[in-house]
């Protein structure tokens, strides 16, 4: 991780100039973070990296109350594995019963976007999550989905927040996928986070990937809590749906096989 100041920088340019320099001789995963950024300052960077980088290996994010740019290049196997988890999870459900064809038409998923806070305390902000569910025809998803290593635990809450503050009731839960490495073995924690009744973030359920527990549970999310606004008509809101944790950990496994390294 690199932290760097943009008051070191007399001009935009100067800056943007660094930013792409940086990017330019990195080669494998690595996560910058630039402080004290001025809004038009982190618009123009944001443009510039769109050309220069796939948006499929990078992940950005300004906050504009902490003026904060964060720019995640080169995304690991195992912070990706949550996209393969969660793009089949729906499936999941039509097949078991627990939601319909027309919710399951409902969904719109995405990876990578970029999301723009227009309004509320965090306006001006943009991030684009790991992953995130939405029903068609809204901007903001109901959940948002983060994944990292556990140095980036700091930054990581902070998206949190930012997704579900930032978003004026639209986004209803984010989960956090931590990884933690120690040699050539990988533990793993998730944790789902809601607003509380004053609408500040609260972490709601805290589960281990890795070490494989005795006896694992799953995720748990209302119905309401997936769907917003989009709730089809006569189905119960607090019906309760599962986010199956041991697919998760197959995934991670064959993931973590491609990288040489093996779970807790």
């Amino acid at each position: 991780m690199t932290v760097t100041s943009a008051n070191q920088f007399d001009k935009q340019a100067d800056f943007k100039d660094h930013v792409v320099s940086s990017l330019h001789q990195n080669r494998e995963y690595h996560e910058f973070i630039f402080t004290d950024v001025p809004p038009s300052w982190a618009d123009a960077v944001y443009q510039l990296i769109d050309e220069i980088i796939p948006s499929r290996t990078s992940r950005k994010s300004y906050n504009s109350q902490s003026r904060e740019l964060r720019i995640r290049v080169k995304p690991t196997e195992i912070l990706d594995c949550i996209q393969s988890w969660l793009f089949k999870q729906p499936l999941v459900w039509l097949v078991n019963g627990d939601i319909t064809l027309q919710e399951q038409e409902l969904f719109d998923p995405g990876v990578g976007t970029t999301l723009f806070f227009k309004s509320g305390p965090y306006s001006g902000s943009w991030k684009e999550p790991d992953f995130f569910f939405r029903p068609n025809n809204h901007i903001l998803p109901t959940i948002a989905v983060e994944s990292g290593w556990s140095e980036s635990k700091e930054l990581l809450r902070n998206g949190m927040d930012l997704s579900l503050v930032g978003g004026n009731g639209s986004t209803n839960v984010v989960i956090i996928v931590e990884w933690t490495k120690l040699q050539e073995r990988v533990s793993g924690t998730v944790e789902l986070f809601v607003r509380d009744t004053n609408g500040m973030p609260t972490l709601q359920q805290s589960e281990t990937i890795f070490p494989r527990p005795i006896s694992p549970n799953n995720l748990t999310i209302r119905r309401r809590d997936l769907f917003g606004p989009a709730l089809v008509p006569g189905h119960n809101g607090n019906d309760i749906l599962y986010l199956d944790l041991e697919r998760l950990r197959n995934y991670a496994t064959r993931r973590l096989s491609f990288m040489n390294l093996v779970p807790s």
